[in-house]
């Protein structure tokens, strides 16, 4: 019989803080219910519409059980640690990249500059790579294989764009102000260093490393609530603590579908293509229609 892994060997602190984001993602829900009744934007692009929540949940609410349940069971693939102290020192250099960088950007008033993309591959890609070179071979990731692997999320990724995307009760922005050629750079931009930069950094580096240490749902609810703080930014224009709590409520459940995503199928491509799509989507609808 083959040798059980071995168990994440902070496993309980990785429930905790389960169980802790899962709090403060409900307390933030609330917290826009009360100030912003209405909704929130879901991007800072000009021209990106109020969406009310239940909108903003229901890609979500429809992802994740399809996540778990297509295909009912698979390989268990929590990747082992093999030198703790080399895996702790990758973890805590990425988390610091992930905290600098929303600073950066505030300090910096990089926001709608190209100093934030730039900023991006520097703090997402480029140091963070550095570290997963530094650190190779401190744990060993468990091999997926299976057609599952493509079909599952393939269907994942259909449900999902139909009920976040192509639904009725999706607006389309409006770019007609702005020239396409910078609506065609800006969204080329966005792939580059945020459908593909944002999901190696966020879910194939930190939480793959996160998962090692904490266990699956603990990997994924530390990589999402850092992803979600990433997007703290102005799009509300209702003060800091409307604009904390919206990050968490829509960028943390777009990060919860992907980060989920990523745990139980190991699919780089996919995962990256439901940002794609997630960036790219409407855009596309918008300058063709």
């Amino acid at each position: 019989m083959p040798t059980p892994p071995a168990a994440p060997p902070h496993a309980r602190a990785g429930a905790a803080l389960a169980a802790a984001v899962g709090v403060l993602a409900a307390a933030a829900l609330v917290v826009l219910l009360v100030l912003s009744p209405a909704g929130v934007r879901e991007s800072a692009d000009p021209g990106a519409p109020t969406v009310p929540y239940w909108a903003v949940l229901l890609p979500a609410a429809v992802a994740v059980p399809l996540v778990r349940l297509l295909p009912p069971r698979t390989p268990d693939l929590t990747p082992a640690v093999v030198d703790r102290p080399r895996l702790l020192v990758a973890v805590t250099a990425m988390l610091a990249c992930a905290v600098v960088l929303p600073v950066v950007v505030a300090a910096g008033g990089l926001a709608r500059s190209e100093g934030y993309h730039l900023a991006k591959l520097v703090l997402l890609l480029a140091l963070p790579g550095l570290v997963v070179v530094l650190t190779r071979g401190a744990m060993h990731t468990v091999p997926a294989r299976g057609g599952w692997r493509w079909w599952a999320p393939a269907v994942v990724l259909v449900a999902w764009t139909l009920v976040s995307q192509a639904a009725p009760w999706v607006e389309v922005p409006d770019y007609s102000g702005l020239p396409v050629e910078l609506v065609v750079t800006a969204a080329v931009a966005t792939a580059l260093t945020a459908s593909v930069g944002e999901e190696v950094f966020y879910r194939i580096w930190l939480q793959t490393r996160l998962e090692a240490l904490l266990g699956r749902w603990g990997g994924i609810a530390v990589a999402t609530l850092v992803f979600a703080l990433m997007h703290v930014g102005g799009r509300q224009g209702q003060g800091p603590l409307v604009e904390v709590a919206a990050a968490l409520v829509v960028q943390g459940s777009f990060g919860l579908t992907v980060a989920y995503l990523w745990s139980r199928y190991r699919n780089p491509w996919l995962t990256i293509a439901v940002h794609l799509v997630s960036n790219g989507f409407l855009v596309v609808v918008a300058l063709v229609g």
